[in-house]
């Protein structure tokens, strides 16, 4: 298919022409990917956004109006997704529990003492949380799988991964807030 305008690709998109989609694909991944790298400097992050950008389109034809211009509204699309990735993942650090690092910089002599009960509580409260919940978390931070890694193993999608982690750390959080003292 020849170059045509953004106009006539979002057009024809809009009617379901897969050609017209893989025109615009190939004319803005590169300067989307570029973008979006710039944005985030996360090559992960950035090609991921620029993929669920295109997906979201094509998935939903009606975002995209005839006299819009195509590129401006991929542009906007992958910035939101950038945004929304980072929000999400300054959520999960916020409440992730990381108990080693308090224990380390105490000055106790008590420190295996410390260790024993705070992993006692930290264990209780991972046993607390749903079990599809659990089973991701256990993965994630006792095997040291990423999230990708989780997905294909589970065979679920990584956004099912990533909010059952998030769902993870809230409700660890609230779990562990009575032991505050201990953290």
């Amino acid at each position: 298919m020849q170059e045509t305008s953004d106009c006539s690709l979002s057009k024809k998109i809009k009617d379901g022409n897969k050609q017209a989609f893989d025109s615009l694909f190939i004319k803005y991944y590169k300067p989307l990917f570029r973008y979006a790298f710039n944005f985030c400097k996360n090559r992960a992050l950035a090609e991921d956004s620029v993929q669920q950008t295109f997906i979201k389109i094509w998935k939903n034809t009606s975002l995209i109006t005839s006299d819009e211009e195509a590129g401006k509204l991929l542009f906007t699309y992958t910035r939101n997704q950038i945004i929304d990735e980072l929000r999400k993942e300054n959520i999960r650090k916020k409440y992730e529990v990381q108990p080693e690092i308090y224990l380390e910089n105490t000055g106790d002599d008590n420190k295996q003492e410390d260790k024993l009960r705070v992993k006692a509580i930290l264990e209780t409260a991972i046993d607390k949380l749903p079990e599809k919940s659990k089973e991701i978390f256990r993965l994630a931070k006792q095997e040291g799988l990423t999230q990708d890694e989780i997905a294909v193993y589970l065979k679920i999608s990584r956004k099912t991964v990533e909010n059952q982690l998030g769902n993870a750390y809230k409700k660890l959080h609230e779990l562990l807030y009575p032991y505050k003292h201990l953290l």
